[in-house]
């Protein structure tokens, strides 16, 4: 069976990413899938994650990246041209393929394909959570006319979602959100990415946390949560793997509070198995999440984890007091109690990182892929 999955650029760190690389992996090398991934940004990037030399990779050189440089009407403007070139390209690519089952990622493709007739099904993928637009508008820094455009912009891509034949959201919270008013929304968990042998022995007084440093992922929550447990420990360290537009005023917070020696902002690393398995705790104060890929990393390492219960997937991946911690969202100082409840107590680390560990096998490749695989054949 050969199947396409529309991603915008695969040298990305982010949890899509990793999602694709794991699947494409297994269907290509496990199922004896024919795999193709289409790019719109790519160029001649390389991939972040691993991907099985069976794929295929086709780029095609939209650069909406790009329009960041223009002014809003400007961008408009641009970005219209660029729509249209996309669409053409990717015909033109899907019409020679011939696949069987073309995937969206919910991304700048996602309204293009129901127009396009290459005779292929159609998946749409949501990596987020359907709320997700109308929490970031209300934290980020753009103008009105920005969020203005955005929030219609989103309620606009609402009206594709029955042109697809199966529409998937990641968590069963999610799902209850659409099923009623579209009967082809269906539920599949995301894949654990690795299954390390070794495990986190959680003697290092380190907390790891991971992700793009974004509005989305509320880092700025999670240094003042640290703020209020560094004065009773300060033996431990923070570390924050990830980049992006929040660099400055992170860095910015940190020097306010005094935490340079004790809190760090680091470059994202294609190994983060290593430092989980030399962290003893994942912190996690997101806004919101489709499927938090780094709760399940960090358990597969046997890391107990602490997370804002925020919508939507650190529910149905953390049991709580059980395998790690769900702390009410936005509350700072809850979490930094769990926190320091976990500093505190190595026993109690170890017990829940052991059951993180068990508890996390329900996501493995071997599991879900089934469901995949179940779906492009019922399709």
């Amino acid at each position: 069976m050969k199947i396409v999955y529309c991603v915008i650029d695969c040298s990305f760190t982010g949890g899509i990413e990793r999602v694709i690389s794991g699947k494409a992996n297994y269907l290509a090398d496990a199922l004896g899938y024919d795999v193709t991934i289409i790019t719109a940004n790519q160029g001649d990037k390389p991939n972040f994650y691993p991907f099985s030399t069976k794929i295929k990779f086709i780029d095609l050189g939209i650069k909406y990246d790009e329009l960041e440089q223009y002014p809003f009407l400007k961008r408009l403007v641009e970005q219209i041209k660029k729509r249209k070139q996309h669409s053409s390209r990717l015909s033109e690519v899907l019409k020679k393929i011939k696949a069987d089952i073309v995937i969206s990622t919910y991304s700048y493709e996602y309204t293009l394909l129901p127009s396009i007739r290459d005779g292929s099904k159609r998946i749409c993928e949501f990596h987020f959570s359907q709320e997700y637009r109308q929490i970031e508008n209300r934290y980020n820094r753009q103008s009105f006319f920005t969020k203005l455009f955005s929030g219609m912009a989103e309620r606009r891509k609402y009206l594709f979602i029955d042109r697809y034949d199966k529409f998937v959201v990641l968590t069963q919270s999610d799902l209850k959100s659409w099923e009623n008013n579209h009967p082809n929304v269906t539920q599949i968990y995301n894949i654990l990415p690795f299954k390390p042998e070794q495990s986190a022995d959680l003697d290092a007084k380190r907390i790891i946390s991971v992700g793009r440093l974004t509005t989305q992922k509320g880092f700025n929550r999670l240094i003042e949560a640290f703020r209020l447990v560094n004065q009773s420990h300060p033996d431990w360290h923070l570390d924050i793997y990830g980049s992006g537009e929040d660099e400055e005023c992170l860095t910015a917070l940190i020097e306010k509070y005094h935490l340079e020696k004790v809190v760090r902002l680091i470059s994202p690393t294609q190994n983060i198995i290593k430092e989980y398995l030399n962290s003893s705790i994942l912190a996690m104060t997101s806004r919101y999440e489709g499927f938090p890929m780094v709760l399940t990393e960090a358990m597969a390492c046997g890391v107990p984890c602490i997370s804002f219960d925020c919508p939507h997937g650190p529910s149905e991946i953390i049991t709580d007091g059980e395998d790690g911690f769900l702390v009410e969202t936005g509350n700072v100082t809850q979490f930094a109690d769990r926190m320091m409840l976990l500093m505190a107590d190595a026993e109690l680390r170890k017990e829940m990182g052991r059951k993180a560990k068990r508890n996390i096998q329900r996501f493995s490749p071997e599991v879900i892929m089934k469901q995949w695989d179940k779906l492009f054949h019922e399709i």
